[in-house]
């Protein structure tokens, strides 16, 4: 075999044609492949990416890139590093390839000082190996607004305001950056990344009550005729008020759209804001999958009382070896180096499931993610209760 060279692509010109090369190859329809200039595009909007390919003499055969963001972990607002853009062409694969440009990009993501990074997997088993956990699955409703037509003869005490996203994108982005924390495990990207959103074609609904914005939505109105569908790929609120206005805002779409398709977290509930309003429909993507990057630096997140050690294990990420002390005091967490015997064994992936919340300690054994014995898991549940994450960003 060729020796590889896995080198950063720093380049623009570069950067596009081996990302086309490979990313249209591997992620879109082909032949042909997609024009180029669809991918300058994306990439002009993400110009803080990390871009890396792994070379065979002067030929690219695999690429990984992340890009910054922020995101809230048990209220903390925390930098994150989201991987996307993993992809090798078909003759390199099953080579390790791309798990040297994984680690060499949760290395980058380390000596950035990134707590955690975050991934959207093509298969969770093979990310879970390099010690990601899933996240739990985003909803999507099925809502028929006629049943939402009581709401326009109630006074709700506010209004919606609508505009192209590109004219009121500062507004929705304030809006955003508040909301996340209010969200465990919200990720927004970095203002460079945020005009590729600021873009697009879609409309933007904000809900005000005396000048105050209380819930904001982006939509667009996709079919033909009488089969037209209402996409609302975000939907934020954090009031009572602000549900129901924008709810108020489908039932004015009655006559204009056969049903409403709205993309929710997974703590939303839409079945409750109304008699028989929604049908949940079952998503046919992997959910996001997230995973500490450095175990030294996660203190100070919420945590309930109680302490335990655990020797992790992170053969990808050795920085995190060795025995650590994880302490709640007070309502926040302590990350301490340990010595003597620890309480227990945790992979990253333990770890990883009890930052996020969605995985119960009980399971870790079966998982093959560490061995804590009955009283331990009680105070793991004591200082990592349960959450349910919530990504928020694609890429």
């Amino acid at each position: 075999m060729s020796t590889i060279v896995i080198r950063a692509l720093t380049e623009y010109e570069e950067r596009v044609g081996v990302v086309h090369s490979i990313g249209a190859y591997a992620f879109e329809s082909s032949p042909p492949l997609v024009p180029r200039e669809n991918w300058e595009r994306w990439l002009r909007n993400v110009p803080d990416a990390t871009i890396l390919a792994a070379f065979e003499g002067d030929q690219a055969v695999a690429i990984s890139a992340s890009s910054p963001f922020t995101q809230n972990v048990r209220g903390q607002i925390w930098p994150m590093s989201g991987i996307w853009g993993v992809a090798t062409l078909p003759g390199a694969r099953r080579n390790g390839h791309i798990r040297r440009l994984m680690a060499d990009l949760l290395r980058r993501g380390y000596e950035e000082g990134m707590p955690v990074t975050c991934l959207y997997p093509f298969r969770p088993s093979f990310y879970e190996r390099m010690g990601y956990v899933s996240f739990p699955q985003p909803r999507t409703a099925k809502i028929d607004p006629r049943l939402l037509a009581p709401l326009l003869r109630m006074s709700l005490g506010g209004i919606v305001e609508l505009s192209p996203i590109k004219d009121g994108h500062p507004i929705y982005r304030a809006y955003l950056l508040a909301h996340q924390r209010r969200i465990h495990g919200m990720a927004v990207c970095s203002e460079p990344a945020a005009l590729n959103e600021a873009s697009r074609n879609y409309w933007l609904a904000v809900a005000r009550v005396a000048g105050e914005t209380v819930g904001a939505m982006i939509y667009a109105i996709r079919g033909e005729e009488d089969r037209r569908v209402m996409v609302v790929s975000r939907f934020y609120t954090h009031t009572a008020q602000g549900l129901y206005l924008l709810l108020e805002w489908f039932a004015r779409h009655v006559d204009q759209v056969e049903h409403v398709e709205v993309h929710l977290p997974p703590t939303e509930l839409p079945e409750t804001w109304w008699p028989d309003l929604a049908t949940l429909k079952t998503e046919r993507v992997w959910p996001p999958m997230g995973r500490v990057l450095n175990v030294a630096r996660i203190g100070g997140m919420a945590a309930g009382e109680g302490r335990f050690t655990a020797r992790i294990s992170d053969p990808l990420c050795p920085w995190n070896e060795g025995i650590w002390a994880f302490a709640g005091e007070g309502g926040s967490l302590t990350v301490t180096p340990a010595a003597g015997t620890p309480d227990g064994d945790l992979t990253i992936q333990g770890l990883s499931a009890l930052v996020y919340g969605a995985h119960d300690p009980a399971l870790f054994a079966t998982l093959g993610w560490g061995d804590p014995t009955p009283e331990v898991q009680a105070i793991m549940r004591a200082i990592f209760p349960p959450q349910l994450p919530y990504l928020h960003e694609e890429f």
